[in-house]
């Protein structure tokens, strides 16, 4: 069902829609997970069937799975959590080489392996999605190494660095979603994995990156996103 979803998006949707957002809408007794091309315009509300896990801490320290159901659009706890990670399943898209540049170049993946996928016979990439309400802390409660996150180091909550397998992604695009301007603005991190904003938004904002590595004639990409001044 996600395959066919996913695929129906990204094929016979225009352009735009090849760079799909997915993030957490925090509640006082719930959250939702909305994706869009406009944030925080929500398009589509992540349904139960398409997500694999909802993990929160509390302000006590304790981690708790939130539990749903494949039809559950809102994921419920008895007191708001201070952070949440959600990571959707996996899914396989195959688009024409044109399709699958547009979208890779979209979310500024390297030149060289757009211009691979342009000059290809055919697109292929297995992916999911992860999105976080707020920065984890490296080696916290919600770090997780096996996949990309944004976090912060012990000690400096104030600065966001991006990390994978414990180690830092550099020269990493991270693109940052605020609704006061039209545009995504993009930057990279530098060598340390630290994300470095081209303006500091006053209100409610996103930022958001594609992490994609090359498996034989496939890619294998993640998505992720995290929540500014959501308070």
């Amino acid at each position: 069902m996600l395959k066919k979803l996913i695929a129906l998006l990204f094929v016979s949707a225009s352009a735009p829609a090849l760079a799909h957002l997915t993030w957490i809408d925090v509640g006082e007794q719930s959250l939702g997970l909305s994706t869009g091309h406009n944030f925080p315009a929500k398009e589509i509300t992540v349904k139960g069937e398409y997500v694999d896990s909802v993990r929160c801490v509390g302000d006590d320290g304790n981690v708790f799975d939130l539990p749903f159901n494949d039809k559950s659009i809102r994921y419920v706890y008895k007191k708001r959590p201070t952070n949440c990670l959600a990571i959707l399943k996996t899914s396989q898209i195959e688009l024409s080489p044109r399709q699958g540049a547009q979208h890779f170049d979209e979310n500024k993946v390297d030149k060289v392996l757009v211009n691979k996928v342009k000059n290809s016979d055919k697109f292929s990439e297995e992916y999911f999605k992860a999105a976080q309400v707020k920065p984890v802390e490296k080696d916290g409660h919600l770090y997780n190494p096996d996949i990309a996150q944004f976090v912060t180091l012990p000690g400096d909550s104030s600065t966001i660095y991006v990390y994978k397998n414990g180690k830092p992604l550099a020269q990493l695009p991270v693109g940052l979603e605020y609704p006061e301007t039209p545009v995504t603005l993009w930057s990279k991190t530098d060598s340390s994995g630290k994300v470095t904003l081209l303006l500091q938004p006053k209100g409610k904002a996103l930022i958001r990156t594609l992490i994609t590595e090359e498996i034989g004639n496939a890619y294998k990409s993640q998505f992720l996103s995290v929540i500014l001044n959501d308070e």
